[in-house]
């Protein structure tokens, strides 16, 4: 049972309508429901509509305003966006659920060759935010947007998501206290007094489009180490061949951030959906390469770093105030980067961050 805030179903599978190329979202609930995620997701060119479903649409239902909402989207796509073809998500809401929504009707009356319309049944007392992504892949894959390969596949890293941070993040707990603590004035010490003959390892463990962000203290601790003679080996998450559509994109993206700054990647260690698995290759990297310093930016809890620590001085790198203290208890320092996943959406070019920019400072002192 956990006490504290965490993320919903709702939000998580919209993050999935949108990877698979959604062109709009519309909610079928009240209009304040999901608002911030609504709001993140339109500056990543997702438009999102909602039925705004009150109260007497609660006792006598919404099937109505969910019909005149399709049809308007429908019309406002193809109104502004010249396509052969659409997609559109519709995805409960809890007060929807709760009623008994059919939100299976709107694809008998409007779905064509033109529009693809792909309903999730999903409300936020699911459980794991997982579920409701798991719930956003099954829709996919019923309206023919992946294959079952594709299926299984998601549906086993989004598992193993959630049994990352049952496990090491931010549901090991009942209640994780929020904190301001932070190692970076450390870590730049640490960075300090590094000599030549040492040998630093640059882990990109991101997930998803967050990578545009936490790649940027591991390119700026590149320009750091190269200045100073320091050997850095470069370890990523950047497969461009793996993963939902936005998800090639993003990782063919931040892979030409890297070659921009003539910067190679020595290990690839999977696509940017994986992160939850992909931990495991660090550490077999890490075995066979060695190194005297890792830092780990993206989701550092899902490496077991634990496992190559002795003797090396290690670094995780994420985001949130309440991942300090799950961090620290694997890594001898943690550093927080405050709401990454915001900063990045919209973006497809490399995002500044708190670390990065210190150690460029530093870097030209």
């Amino acid at each position: 049972m956990i006490l504290h805030l965490r993320p919903s179903p709702i939000a998580a599978s919209m993050y999935q309508l949108r990877d698979v190329g959604a062109d709009a979202i519309i909610l079928h609930g009240p209009s304040g429901c999901s608002f911030r995620t609504a709001r993140l997701l339109e500056l990543d060119g997702v438009r999102v509509f909602t039925t705004g479903m009150d109260e007497n649409d609660f006792i006598f239902g919404g099937s109505e305003k969910l019909d005149y909402t399709v049809k308007y989207v429908i019309d406002y796509l193809k109104r502004n966006n010249k396509k052969k073809k659409y997609i559109i998500g519709i995805v409960g809401t809890c007060p929807s659920m709760i009623i008994g929504e059919d939100l299976h009707l709107p694809c008998k009356k409007y779905s064509d060759d033109s529009v693809i319309i792909v309903p999730v049944e999903v409300h936020s007392g699911m459980g794991d935010n997982t579920i409701g992504a798991i719930k956003a892949m099954e829709a996919c894959l019923r309206a023919g947007l992946i294959d079952e390969k594709e299926f299984e596949r998601q549906k086993y890293i989004l598992q193993k998501a959630t049994e990352v941070e049952r496990k090491r993040g931010m549901a090991k707990n009942k209640y994780l206290k929020p904190t301001n603590e932070d190692d970076l004035e450390k870590v730049i010490e640490v960075f300090k007094n590094l000599k030549k003959g040492v040998r630093v390892l640059c882990v990109l463990n991101a997930k998803k489009e967050t990578g545009y962000l936490f790649a940027h203290p591991l390119i700026e601790i590149n320009r750091y180490m190269e200045r100073r003679g320091i050997e850095v080996i470069n370890i990523a998450n950047l497969d461009p061949n793996v993963g939902l559509k936005k998800i090639r994109e993003d990782a063919k993206n931040i892979l030409r951030e890297y070659r921009k700054r003539k910067i190679n990647i020595d290990y690839i260690t999977g696509g940017l959906d994986e992160y939850p698995i992909t931990g495991e290759k660090v550490v077999d990297i890490v075995k066979k390469v060695g190194g005297d310093l890792v830092v780990v930016s993206g989701v550092p809890h899902a490496v077991p770093i634990e496992e190559v620590s002795k003797g090396r001085i290690t670094v995780g790198i994420s985001d949130g105030p309440r991942l300090y203290y799950p961090i620290k208890e694997m890594y001898h320092y943690s550093i927080i980067e405050l709401d990454a996943h915001a900063k990045v959406l919209g973006r497809r070019t490399l995002v500044k961050s708190r670390f990065g920019e210190v150690l460029r400072f530093i870097s030209n002192d």
